[in-house]
């Protein structure tokens, strides 16, 4: 099993796990999720199609309103 680094921890990988697959495993909501691989965005209707693979960095962050 392959393993990535998410928001500096080794996370171990499902074969062919897609962005939104990691989201739901980690028990985030997608569509409130920002995500960047390596270094770039992922755009969030690229979430169900961008497969992550081993080695990769990959940062979540959930937007946080106020003032």
């Amino acid at each position: 099993m392959s393993a990535c680094t998410v928001n500096g921890r080794e996370h171990a990988l499902e074969p062919g796990e897609t962005v939104a697959r990691l989201l739901e495993r980690l028990g985030v909501a997608g569509p409130y999720a920002l995500v960047e691989r390596n270094g770039e965005p992922v755009e969030r209707f690229a979430y169900p199609r961008v497969r992550l693979e081993g080695g990769d960095s990959v940062v979540v962050a959930r937007p946080v309103a106020g003032g």
